[in-house]
């Protein structure tokens, strides 16, 4: 099972949703891209300063200006590609959990809603994390 972000990104995984939900899956394959809740269940305790992506070159940030599934309360989000649903599977692409997650909630991302107009994710540009 990967466990960089980089390969869990651009990995293939399936969402296996109860089979009591399968029903609640119902024009789900209409969306290109999901949000993705789940529960973070392997990370053990958190620090309330880490480096980034866990790179020490990277000065220590306050964990909630981080990406660290280290956290107060383990909830993990992520916005996953939908390749296909079948049943209650759903085949993703992105998704950043460890297998067997617990999915706490999935969610259509709506880029009417979810789209901030001229959003930039950091004010500083020299803030974000440099991809390795």
């Amino acid at each position: 099972e990967p466990s960089d972000p980089k390969t869990m990104r651009n990995s293939l995984s399936v969402l296996e949703i109860d089979e009591k939900y399968r029903e609640a899956l119902e024009g789900i394959e209409k969306f290109r891209h999901i949000f993705v809740i789940y529960h973070i269940h392997r990370a053990l305790g958190y620090d309330l300063l880490v480096h980034p992506m866990g790179d020490e070159s990277i000065p220590k940030r306050g964990l909630f200006a981080t990406r660290t599934p280290r956290r107060p309360n383990p909830i993990g989000l992520t916005v996953v590609e939908v390749l296909n649903v079948e049943e209650n599977k759903i085949t993703v692409t992105g998704l950043d959990a460890l297998d067997k997650s617990p999915i706490l909630d999935i969610k259509p991302y709506e880029e009417h809603f979810d789209t901030p107009k001229g959003v930039e994710a950091e004010k500083d540009p020299d803030y974000r994390p440099k991809e390795g």
